[in-house]
Parts: structure tokens; C-alpha cells; sequence
């Protein structure tokens, strides 16, 4: 062992303040902790199902933050050992969201003191470790004692203490005291939208859809994990539910409303039939983008528990816009799906890749139906459209085959011609808008195409070189056909050799 290595105090920083760029994040921390100490409580038969209980506390005035649950706890030889380490959970992710041990440790940037509190089920002792984040803050600066280590930083910043506590009493307490203001941690209707979307909880009850949304995921095997949260701000103790509603606004200046159709199950599996991934999709009118952020996006969840936020599923989609016109839910159920550190996606992994690339499909028949939906409500612009799949369809042909001069023209005019029919039709909303848009770039993309098209459509295929390599090499293979046409195919092969790897032969 190298005794000459320091782990130096600013690791710890990294962990703490660097680890995230949102103050919320300590909620999701510390109730995904308290959803596992539940899960524990639950196999060890001291906690009946359904009477799980976490609480959110939060006084403004008093600049302070209590998260409480009734889990099994942390016994009480384990308990300085658990709560101070860095990087040594003993979870695994396969079973528990929380396993990384660095998510504890979260709120140190954002308080002047922190302290956990647990009684383990089946002991008569409270156990508690505090930490003073404030000396914490001073022994992290710059100019102070720059050789100091993790441990020995840690060392100075934190006691622990025991006291007596009834032998029935299971329970895990955070304290943060002397919140930062500027975080706004205390801000109830920040708070209260951030835990709703984020954490394990149930659907609210007038979501008439959640109930069917449960029943359905069931009868495909799959059971939501969800506990009871509370949020307690002054006198007022409220239950956190996710944020779905039968009706969502699209367009607040028009005042138009959306509602939810339907529901369908989608499962996610690889190719050995073994399931991935399973959730819901919510089927509306697609009247346009949902104003609504806390319930706009498909969202992705592992345990239950978030991971990233409404735009992490933008990149499944060939037009990122049309993920907020998207309601729906994915769970995560394969082991290999693992959160990364900072829980904004999963570690990139072959099971991950596999996710995004059902996805992807997934989301390409989104985009269908919204497309369909617009028709749908528009003739005009259906009439516009089909004009454009015709002609989109004529190109593509062409393009595969090789375009002559007088072919090119024509295609050219076509195209500009059906560009002019869709700017010209009238539009009824977002949704037409949007349409209109996507199919007049798509048709700029294409007469760029014809423009630059050669009589060799393997010139045509070719994406790593200009328009006017094309046409230069089009003349100098025409000239080779006319000089002999017998070792054209050969010659041609060889000088296409230069520009992409593996001649293809002309045709």
C-alpha cells in the first residue's frame, strides 16, 4: 500500500456542491434513501404495508428543512460509520435507489449544519451525527490548509452522540438547519412541484386515469413502488401526488385545452423477449406543445424515482418539440439500467443504447399520430401534404436511380411548387404550424439534393462529399464511359475508392 497518497479535500467538494447543479436534489436524495429504509422495514415485518410514512417539513422563518420517515433505521454500531463514509453503501442497484453512498452528503452546500438521527427497529438507542457545514465551507477554501485530507476534514467537522429511545422506535431523520436562502429550498411551491415529479408517490386520486393506469401496468406484471409523502409548511400537512391531470392546457394565450383519451401500455424488451422497460403513454388530440412542465414530456423513472427531468427523452425524438406534446411514463425494470451519479440518465451501457433505440421507435409513431391528428382537423393542409409525400417519394426514386438534366428540372419544380402549396394552406393552430414547418425544411433539404443529383446514383448516395465534387466527378466519369466503356466500370470503381471505403460499382 502507497501511504503517500492524499485524497485531497476538495474530493469532498466535488461530492457536495459539484455533484449538482440543483438545490433540489436533496430531496430526491434523502427520500429515496427513506424509500429503501421502508422496503427494509417491510421485509423485516415492523412495518405493515400501506402504513409507510415520509415527511417533508419546511419553516421559511426558521430557515430550516426536517425529512422524517419510519424505515427500519441504521443500527446503532453501523450508524457513524454509514452516515460519514463516502463511496460505501453496501446497497447495490440492483435493489435500491440509493447506492452510490456520495447522495448524503448532498445538502452540506446548501445549510450551516446537518444532522441525521435513526433508531433502529428492535433497539433502545438514538443515534445522531452532526456535521457543521459552515466549518466544513472553511476548511474547503482555497487558502486553508491545502494538504489536508477527506477524512482529516471530515474528522473536524462532525460528532456523534447516543441517547435512550423506546425499543419499538425505527426511524431516519434529516435535519438541515440555517438553509440558504438563495436556494430556495424553502419555497413551498417549488418544493412541492419538485417532489411531485420526482419522487415515488402515487397518482393524485382526481387523475381518473391514474387508477386505470395502475391496473393496466399490472396486468402486465409490472407493480409501481410508491410511499406515502407529506409535505408539512406552517400548519399545513398536505400528501404529494404525481402531477397528472385529465386536462392540460396547450396554449394559455388561446386558452385551448387538451384532455387524455386513452392509455397504452408500451413494454420494452430485448431480443431474447426479456423486458427492459415498461410504462404508459398518454393518447390526446395533439392540439400542441403542453404549457404545463410538471407533466409535459415523457418522463423516464427507475424505482419510481425520476431520472433526469421532462427534456431528457428529446433525443428519441427526430423534432425534440414533439417529446412536450408527449404525456407518459417509462419504468425502468432491467438491473443493467443504472443510474449515473448525478440520476440525470443512465449509465451508457448496452442496455442503455437498447433503451434509446426502442425509443427512438416509440417515438417516431408519436410523431405520426400528432401528423395524423393535424390532418385530421385540416384538409387543406392533408391535401397539401399528400402532394408532398408524392413528390417526396418521385425524388427519392430518382435520386436512387440517377437524375438526368431535363429529370432535374422537372423534379426541382415539382418541389418548389408543393413548398408553395404548404406555405400557402391554411393553418388551424400549433400542431398545423409545427407540420408545415418540419415539411417545408424537408423539402429544402430534398431540392438541395436534386440540385446537386448526378446521372450515378452512387454519387447521389454519397454524404462526405460537396455538390460540386459530384458534378466535377460526374463529367470525368462520363468522359471515362465515353473514352471505353469496357474498363469504365473498373476506373470509376478505383477513383470512388479515394473518397469512401469499398468501390461500388456505377451503374
Amino acid at each position: 500500500m502507497n501511504n503517500n497518497i492524499v485524497i485531497g479535500k476538495h474530493t469532498l467538494e466535488s461530492l457536495t456542491s459539484g455533484m449538482y447543479s440543483d438545490p433540489y436534489v436533496v430531496f430526491r436524495e434523502y427520500i429515496q434513501n427513506a424509500a429503501d429504509s421502508i422496503d427494509d422495514a417491510y421485509k423485516a415485518n415492523v412495518l405493515a404495508k400501506g402504513n409507510d410514512r415520509i415527511n417533508i417539513s419546511v419553516s421559511p422563518l426558521e430557515r430550516l428543512i426536517v425529512i422524517e420517515d419510519n424505515g427500519l433505521g441504521i443500527p446503532a454500531d453501523k450508524a457513524e460509520k454509514t452516515l460519514v463514509s463516502i463511496g460505501n453503501s453496501q446497497k447495490t442497484s440492483d435493489n435500491s435507489r440509493g447506492f452510490r453512498g456520495i447522495g448524503r452528503l448532498s445538502a452540506l452546500s446548501y445549510c450551516s449544519k446537518l444532522t441525521f438521527e435513526t433508531s433502529f427497529a428492535g433497539e433502545n438507542t438514538v443515534s445522531k451525527v452532526v456535521i457543521d457545514a459552515t466549518k466544513l465551507a472553511e476548511l474547503l477554501a482555497f487558502n486553508t490548509d491545502v494538504d489536508i485530507s477527506v477524512i482529516e476534514v471530515l474528522d473536524k467537522v462532525y460528532t456523534t452522540e447516543f441517547a435512550s429511545a423506546p425499543v419499538e422506535a425505527h426511524y431516519f431523520k434529516v435535519i438541515m438547519e440555517g438553509v440558504d436562502d438563495s436556494s430556495k429550498l424553502t419555497d413551498y411551491e417549488e418544493v412541492l412541484s419538485y417532489l411531485s415529479q420526482n419522487v415515488p408517490v402515487p397518482y393524485d386520486p382526481k387523475f381518473t386515469w391514474g387508477k386505470e393506469i395502475v391496473k393496466r401496468l399490472i396486468a402486465e406484471g409490472y407493480y409501481e413502488p410508491k410511499y406515502n409523502v407529506f409535505l408539512t409548511y406552517g400548519d399545513k400537512t398536505i400528501p404529494v401526488y404525481k402531477p397528472y391531470q385529465d386536462e392540460f392546457l396547450v396554449d394559455k394565450t388561446k386558452n385551448i385545452v387538451d384532455k387524455i383519451l386513452d392509455i397504452n401500455i408500451v413494454k420494452l424488451a430485448d431480443s431474447s423477449d426479456n423486458l427492459i422497460a415498461i410504462g404508459w403513454l398518454a393518447k390526446t388530440s395533439y392540439l400542441g406543445s403542453i404549457y404545463d412542465r410538471s407533466v409535459k414530456g415523457i418522463r423516464l423513472r427507475k424505482g419510481n424515482i425520476l431520472i433526469g427531468d421532462h427534456q431528457t427523452l428529446n433525443v428519441v425524438f427526430k423534432d425534440a418539440r414533439f417529446n412536450g406534446w408527449s404525456i407518459g411514463e417509462i419504468f425502468a425494470v432491467d438491473s443493467k439500467l443504472i443510474p449515473n451519479a448525478r440520476r440525470d440518465n443512465f449509465e451508457k451501457n448496452p442496455s442503455y443504447f437498447l433503451l434509446v433505440e426502442q425509443l427512438t421507435t416509440i417515438a417516431s409513431a408519436i410523431t405520426k399520430d400528432i401528423r395524423s391528428a393535424s390532418l385530421n382537423r385540416n384538409a387543406d393542409l392533408s391535401n397539401a401534404l399528400a402532394q408532398y409525400e408524392k413528390v417526396q417519394r418521385d425524388a427519392a426514386s430518382a435520386l436512387n436511380d440517377g437524375v438526368a438534366g431535363t429529370q432535374k428540372d422537372a423534379l426541382k419544380q415539382a418541389l418548389s411548387g408543393v413548398q408553395t402549396s404548404i406555405t400557402q394552406s391554411r393553418s388551424n393552430g400549433e400542431s398545423d404550424d409545427l407540420c408545415k414547418e418540419i415539411a417545408f425544411e424537408e423539402l429544402d433539404m430534398l431540392i438541395g439534393q436534386v440540385q446537386g443529383a448526378t446521372t450515378f446514383k452512387v454519387l447521389n448516395a454519397m454524404k462526405n462529399i460537396s455538390n460540386a465534387e459530384k458534378k466535377t466527378l460526374e463529367k470525368v466519369f462520363n468522359a471515362i464511359i465515353e473514352y471505353n466503356k469496357e474498363t469504365s466500370t473498373q476506373i470509376i470503381d478505383h477513383i470512388l475508392s479515394k473518397y469512401q471505403q469499398g468501390g461500388e460499382t456505377i451503374k
